[in-house]
């Protein structure tokens, strides 16, 4: 197998797992905000809860059944907080999707939420949708046979829908209010969640008072009052009023009066909350937008301290690249010249010509090249200048051929007797040669001459 099919195969391969990867992502995400969602809506925290369906309603690779389920789920707020309007929209959307998803319990538990919807319209007896809530029921009754959690929460709202359909009628339809009573239990008998009874007490309660136990229902109504939390005010509000239906009615004023009492302090207490709910929520929202501004404008300044930390690095680099352009530049012109000047521009004797601008130029140009005619012109220039400024200090000193020879074995790190044997004379002469050098450039010792012949190009 070539190397490039290798490579495909792999780059394939890491593609498709970081798309699964992000899939998965993706999916945990809308599932989250939807556990979420229903953790803020078992605490009555109906804005949050909202919020954060919405947030997993704009999740990316949601199927139908993922909608249909937070629409159905989104629905169900609604109906908390009075949105009946909206919350039919979203449930008749949810079961759209999960009719397009075929999924029998998302139908189930969408048309569950419309049922819901239609009993609350039954407000007075030219809205009543009693009728048409129990069909959808029904409905959704057949659709959820595998899920039995599911089939005793709509089995509760079949009993609220007989319970409706007997509002107007005096007297009550007796077979119908049976069927009410019938659906209750089988709710309590297929649920297998503990606290479910307590959770059917209220419609017990609906069912004693509509159909005249007045003991069972006041008795039922103290044992929801029992059961529930003491901050649950709009509970025990709807307790009491029922209450003071069920005394009233058996005749009992004493006890009316002073359940209507508690019900107006309920209903104060629940005002108040959620008065004090929503002020809460608008306090944290105020503080969510200002941490959310904060937090936007240190992006802003991170963002522009990295940019600006990058165009400096990005400016030092540069810098840096030019600056060692330029030193090896002058690196290398400091070596051309160099040698050249050791070619060209060292000093002569006094009988010996110096080369001209000429042929120092044409030397130049012979090294550097005919690309480089007008870099070889200034160095000529250079040299030329040079040779002329070192000839006059060599002249001024007024060494002889012979002298500057010996400077320059010298420079070689021979000694006097090793400079005497290259030149074939005797360490007297060489001696001697040194003697007239050192009183010639005013040193007193070898390491002071071989500075100066240095600095003059000799060496």
């Amino acid at each position: 197998m070539s190397p490039r099919i290798v490579i495909g195969t792999v780059l394939a391969a890491l593609a498709l797992l970081v798309s699964c990867r992000t899939a998965v992502q993706e999916e945990g995400a809308w599932r989250e905000l939807l556990s979420e969602s229903r953790r803020m809506a078992s605490l009555k925290q109906w804005e949050p809860a909202t919020d954060y369906a919405i947030k997993a309603l704009s999740s990316n690779n949601m199927d139908d059944g993922a909608k249909s389920l937070v629409l159905s789920h989104l629905a169900s707020i609604d109906i908390m907080t009075w949105r009946d309007a909206q919350g039919w929209e979203h449930a008749v959307e949810a079961e759209r999707l999960a009719r397009d998803a075929g999924t029998d319990t998302l139908i189930a538990t969408a048309l569950l939420q419309k049922g819901r919807l239609q009993l609350c319209g039954a407000i007075t007896q030219g809205e009543a949708q009693d009728a048409e809530a129990l069909e959808t029921l029904q409905e959704a009754m057949s659709l959820a046979s595998g899920s039995p959690s599911l089939q005793a929460d709509i089995l509760l709202q079949m009993s609220q829908a007989y319970i409706g359909l007997n509002r107007f009628k005096t007297p009550i339809d007796r077979e119908i209010y049976e069927k009410a009573g019938i659906s209750i239990n089988q709710a309590v008998a297929l649920s297998k969640d503990p606290s479910f009874p307590s959770r059917a007490l209220p419609y017990w309660m609906r069912w004693y008072r509509q159909g005249g136990n007045w003991r069972e229902g006041i008795e039922c109504c103290h044992k929801v009052l029992e059961g529930l939390d003491k901050e649950d005010y709009l509970m025990q509000s709807q307790c009491w009023n029922n209450l003071v239906m069920l005394y009233a009615q058996s005749g009992d004023v004493e006890n009316a009066a002073s359940a209507h009492q508690q019900y107006v302090y309920a209903m104060e207490y629940y005002m108040q909350q959620k008065a004090d709910t929503r002020l809460q929520e608008m306090e944290t929202r105020y503080e969510t937008s200002l941490n959310e501004a904060r937090l936007s404008r240190m992006r802003l300044w991170v963002t522009i301290l990295i940019i600006l930390a990058v165009a400096l690095i990005g400016i030092i680099a540069l810098a840096q690249v030019y600056i060692r352009k330029i030193v090896a530049s002058d690196r290398g012109k400091e070596q051309l010249l160099r040698l050249i000047s050791k070619d060209l521009a060292s000093p002569r004797p006094a009988d010996s010509p110096s080369p001209d601008y000429a042929t120092i130029r044409a030397r130049c140009h012979e090294l550097l090249g005919e690309d480089d005619g007008s870099m070889a012109d200034e160095i000529a220039s250079y040299i030329t200048n040079l040779e002329e400024e070192r000839s006059r200090r060599v002249k001024e000193l007024g060494l002889t051929a012979r002298e500057i020879e010996v400077i320059r074995l010298s420079a070689e790190g021979l000694s006097v007797a090793g400079i005497a044997e290259r030149l074939h004379v005797s360490i007297y002469t060489i001696k001697n040669h040194k003697q007239n050098i050192y009183l010639k450039m005013d040193v007193r010792s070898n390491a002071e001459m071989l500075r100066i012949a240095n600095e003059l190009g000799m060496v």
